[in-house]
């Protein structure tokens, strides 16, 4: 009597494969050997207003994937000043380049929205990525897309003048707090921040919202700033 055949194990459920980002995640095309690892080390975490995913200087721990919310990276200096960097959207990822470096993280990640991130611990990452080059070459890409928008941006500050940059940096706040809405709403970075993000002085900035108020797009509230009509602002960027 012929012996049957032995049935190939269950894999694990793709942890990203309910997700609206599936299909461009990163651990999208971790192999069979690897699911399981990815399966058992995927979390998923919340995060409050204000609280921070991680601090610059502190030790690489997991390569994170923001599912909702808005995250602001900053930079700080020895005198205690800090410059934001640049906005993370739903769909990307953070703490890969101390990931990829293998280094402490150059940057603090803080929540400017309630937010939520997935996360694969470090050891499992590594793990996986060691296993499966179709991971490790999405985060690879990952990084060279970041390289290539702050090209882009740079040329941008070139070639557009302030005005336009300001009001593309609000219709990529506002995209990101309530997407889809063309209703009153308030920004979560301050002047200050914005102008960072900008590389201009935050005395411009206040000029250019000024402008912008003025053309009936914003109102202005203390140190909040509130689109009126994104709609008209969208034109302008």
């Amino acid at each position: 009597m012929s012996a049957r055949p032995k049935s190939k194990p269950e894999l694990a459920p793709h942890p990203c494969g309910e997700c609206r980002f599936g299909s461009i995640s990163v651990w999208q095309p971790v192999v069979d050997t690897q699911r399981g690892v990815l399966a058992r080390s995927f979390q998923r975490r919340p995060l409050n207003r204000d609280e921070s995913l991680f601090t610059q200087g502190a030790p690489r721990d997991a390569v994170y994937c923001l599912s909702a919310g808005l995250i602001a990276l900053r930079s700080y200096r020895p005198d205690g000043g800090s410059a934001l960097l640049r906005l993370v959207y739903p769909g990307e990822i953070l703490g890969f380049r101390s990931f990829l470096a293998q280094d402490v993280h150059q940057t603090e990640a803080t929540a400017l929205v309630p937010s939520r991130v997935c996360l694969v611990a470090q050891r499992e990452a590594q793990q996986i990525a060691s296993g499966s080059p179709g991971t490790l070459e999405r985060i690879a890409r990952r990084c060279a897309d970041e390289l290539g928008r702050a090209h882009r941006w740079q040329c941008a500050a070139v070639k557009k003048g302030n005005r336009y940059r300001l009001a593309r940096l609000i219709v990529q706040l506002t995209e990101g707090v309530a997407p889809g809405t063309n209703g009153p709403m308030r920004l979560p970075l301050s002047r200050r921040d914005m102008a960072a993000a900008l590389g201009i002085e935050p005395e411009t900035v206040s000029r250019l919202i000024s402008r912008l108020r003025d053309d009936g797009v914003l109102s202005i509230s203390g140190r909040w700033i509130e689109v009126t009509s994104l709609e008209r602002l969208s034109k302008m960027a």
